[in-house]
C-alpha cells in the first residue's frame, strides 16, 4: 500500500538553505510574505541559470490558484517552497496531490516548526513542543512518552502512554 509524503517537522524535504538541482529543467519558487525575502536571494542565484517562475502567495485564497500553477509544470520540475508552517504544509499538499515526489520538492521553514503526536489511548492527535521526548495528551491528558517515528497515516509520531512516577492510584 503506497501513502502519500506528507510534511513533519524533520522531512527530508526540509532544508535551512535551498540548492539548485542542475539536472533539472526548470525550477518554480513558491513563497509566502514570511520567505518572500529568502526566495528572492534564491532566484537571484538562479538567474541565467535555468528558466524558473516565481510566484507568491498571500494565503490560503490563493490556493486554486497554486493548484494550477503545479499542475501546469512539465515533468522534471523541481519546485521550491519558502513559507511559514501553515502555507508551507499547504503547497506542499497540493504538490503531492498533484502527484510530485519529495525528490521534487524543497522546502524552507520561516518560523517555528509544528510537531504532532498520535496517542495510542484515545486515538487523537496533539500539537507538542518541537524537541520534546515527554508530553501530555491534549485530549485524554495522558503522559506520552514520544516515540521516534513518524505515522504517515496517523500524521504523527507515535505517543506510548504510561504512569509517571508518583502518580500511581492507591488503592484498588
Amino acid at each position: 500500500m503506497y501513502n502519500s509524503p506528507v510534511l513533519f517537522d524533520k522531512s527530508i524535504t526540509i532544508v535551512n538553505q535551498f540548492t539548485p538541482r542542475n539536472e533539472r529543467r526548470k525550477f518554480v519558487v513558491i513563497s509566502d510574505q514570511a520567505g518572500y525575502e529568502k526566495a528572492k536571494s534564491f532566484t537571484s542565484v538562479l538567474a541565467g541559470t535555468v528558466p524558473f517562475e516565481c510566484h507568491s502567495i498571500n494565503g490560503m485564497e490563493d490556493k486554486e490558484e497554486i493548484k494550477r500553477v503545479i499542475l501546469s509544470q512539465k515533468m522534471g520540475t523541481q519546485f521550491y517552497i519558502a513559507a511559514a508552517w501553515n502555507n508551507a504544509v499547504m503547497i506542499f499538499s497540493l504538490g503531492v496531490e498533484a502527484g510530485l515526489s519529495e525528490d521534487e520538492i524543497q522546502t524552507v521553514i520561516i518560523g517555528p516548526k509544528r510537531r504532532y503526536v498520535y496517542c495510542m489511548k484515545c486515538f487523537e492527535v496533539s500539537e507538542v513542543a518541537e524537541e520534546a521526548e515527554i508530553a501530555e495528551c491534549g485530549h485524554c491528558r495522558a503522559s506520552l512518552e514520544i516515540g521516534p517515528f513518524y505515522s504517515i497515516v496517523r500524521e504523527g509520531y507515535i505517543g506510548y502512554p504510561f504512569i509517571p512516577i508518583g502518580k500511581e492510584e492507591v488503592g484498588s
